[in-house]
């Protein structure tokens, strides 16, 4: 294995020609730079960074540029992801010419690309978020995943390929807490300043949430390969039971609602009970959980003193392109001026309720509802809300079920 302090010559040849590439090359300094690759100067190091400020008009990584590892985040943060389409993968994993290590050499160098965007988007976050501990322990934590990646050699061998893939379950594991970390951090701020709370961190989060669903997506789809299921082409389902699935979400969000109220309302379902379609069962059960939470919790507040509670419907129809579902409860709606917020980050309807001591609390940061919208969109789906104030909301469920549109990479 190489590590930061003997890489190869070659590589950084290579980084040299790919920067090259990037609009560096009037730079005298720059092209006298890697002259002696194995002997970088510490003003040399520094004056990558100058160069990359400069000519690409972003901020400098600043994770310590003396080091090997700020030039080689700064060459992957410059490369482009590669989208994969849901049919793609089912396809792939089907060819007689596909191999494991096919799989592995692909992550290899994928990840750590999808990693150096993140760590650069991490560091240059507005109004001080970057300098919140949380944050910080997320970009140190990818950090540190780049690096133990990058420091194994590309999988030639089944050995080297499972030690590579202990690597990702490694990484994943790693990598469950994440999006608490960044509600907390965005918490965080917005307690303690009037102008955080004012600001729309969307644009970042949605940027950030997405690439940590195509992580997660590629690194649990090759683990899941190395442990076939019927049914399923690694953690991809070719018949997903949309009624099953959903009925699966509901029981979870009834468990919750009985918990913190006492009851919860009964789920009707109507329309094509028999829908099903191929898709990632864990990102319908989180959109569904997530909706179903919601409408449970507004139903039980609004109707707090009634003896009964309203049923919640679920409707079921497939189209040509799409499988659809329908969410309605009769949970009192959101304001018309609170509907413009729903998709924000820091934007919850609900206060915290009672017994809010469970690891998958009722009600907790916001981050639900855009990031179930996130994950409809991930393959060409989306979710939409509508809402009468005063009597409920109806909430709209598109999930694309042809499989043939490119996962939503962002650059």
């Amino acid at each position: 294995q190489s590590t930061w302090g003997n890489k190869k010559e070659s590589e950084i040849k290579k980084i040299k020609k790919f920067l090259i590439q990037n609009r560096m090359r009037s730079s005298s300094l720059f092209s006298n730079l890697f002259k002696q690759p194995s002997s970088l100067s510490l003003g040399n190091k520094k004056s990558i960074f100058g160069l990359y400020q400069r000519n690409l008009s972003a901020p400098a990584l600043n994770l310590g540029d003396q080091s090997e590892l700020g030039i080689y985040l700064l060459f992957y943060s410059l490369k482009r992801q590669t989208p994969v389409k849901l049919r793609e993968l089912l396809e792939i994993e089907k060819s007689p010419k596909f191999t494991i290590l096919h799989a592995a050499q692909f992550l290899h160098e994928e990840i750590p690309i999808r990693l150096a965007h993140r760590i650069r988007e991490l560091n240059k976050l507005p109004l001080g978020l970057s300098d919140l501990p949380a944050i910080r322990g997320v970009r140190n934590l990818y950090i540190d995943c780049f690096k133990r990646i990058k420091s194994l050699p590309k999988p030639k061998t089944l050995s080297e390929e499972a030690d590579f893939t202990n690597l990702l379950i490694d990484v994943r594991d790693r990598n469950q807490n994440v999006q608490l970390l960044v509600a907390e951090g965005l918490q965080e701020l917005c307690t303690s300043s009037e102008k955080a709370r004012n600001h729309d961190f969307s644009h970042f989060l949605d940027k950030f949430y997405t690439s940590r669903i195509g992580m997660h997506l590629l690194i649990g789809q090759h683990i899941a390969l190395h442990n076939p299921r019927t049914g399923y082409v690694g953690v991809i389902q070719t018949k997903l039971k949309l009624m099953e699935s959903t009925q699966h979400a509901a029981d979870a969000a009834a468990e919750l609602c009985n918990y913190y109220y006492g009851e919860s309302p009964k789920i009707v379902f109507e329309g094509d009970i028999s829908a099903s379609f191929t898709y990632v069962p864990s990102h319908v059960h989180y959109v569904l959980f997530e909706i179903l939470k919601n409408s449970m919790r507004a139903t039980a507040e609004f109707h707090e003193k009634a003896d009964t509670l309203p049923p919640i419907k679920i409707v079921f129809s497939e189209g040509e392109t799409d499988v659809c579902i329908k969410i309605s409860d009769q949970g009192g709606g959101i304001p018309r001026e609170g509907l413009s917020k729903i998709w924000s980050y820091s934007f919850s309807t609900a206060a915290h309720p009672r017994n809010q001591t469970r690891s998958s609390p009722m009600a907790g940061f916001g981050h639900g509802l855009p990031f179930s919208r996130l994950y409809c969109r991930y393959f060409g789906g989306n979710l939409e809300v509508m809402s009468l104030e005063g009597y409920g909301t109806d909430v709209y469920i598109y999930l694309n079920k042809i499989g043939d549109v490119h996962e939503a990479t962002v650059h």
